[in-house]
């Protein structure tokens, strides 16, 4: 069971985390002056912790609906207090990793997913469940694509051959 929370957990993870959490910066001239527009983080174009925790709901009741995967996720249902726990430490992460300053402190990707067996058909099935919650909250596709990089290159971590 505590496998599977952690596969959950950087699941969720690794869409956001493959965000580049530095900050463009754009100069324009005018005059005498030079303007530096700073592009915002993916932590802020998601609304913060606020928007972050919305963004981890919604994809946890996505993939509990989901065929698919859902059987990594139900587990987690039978204790609520366990579950909510469960997102925090998603919140957390991810916060972390799209630059809000919360600290992670759990496993990386393959130690998270080694032994669930997790097959390439339910990867993408859950990075579509991702995918569908960045487009209902209307994440950019300039952040969207840099999330989905990242979650492709951490598809060897995930799934073992």
């Amino acid at each position: 069971m505590k496998t599977t929370n952690y596969f959950l957990l950087f699941l969720f993870a690794i869409t956001f985390l493959s965000c580049k959490n530095e900050v463009k910066k754009e100069m324009t001239e005018t005059q005498d002056e030079v303007t530096v527009v700073q592009e915002k983080t993916i932590y802020e174009k998601l609304g913060g912790a606020e928007g972050i925790s919305g963004a981890v709901d919604q994809i946890v009741a996505k993939h509990l609906e989901n065929e698919d995967i859902k059987h990594y996720f139900l587990p987690l249902t039978e204790n609520p207090e366990y579950f909510e726990q469960f997102k925090q430490h998603v919140k957390d992460f991810l916060g972390a990793g799209t630059g809000g300053g919360t600290e992670y402190k759990g496993r990386d990707m393959a130690a998270a997913h080694n032994g669930l067996n997790i097959s390439e058909a339910e990867f993408l099935s859950a990075i579509d469940d991702i995918l569908f919650v960045l487009d209902a909250n209307k994440v950019d596709r300039v952040s969207r694509n840099e999330l989905l990089a990242t979650l492709y290159s951490m598809k060897d971590a995930v799934i073992k051959q």
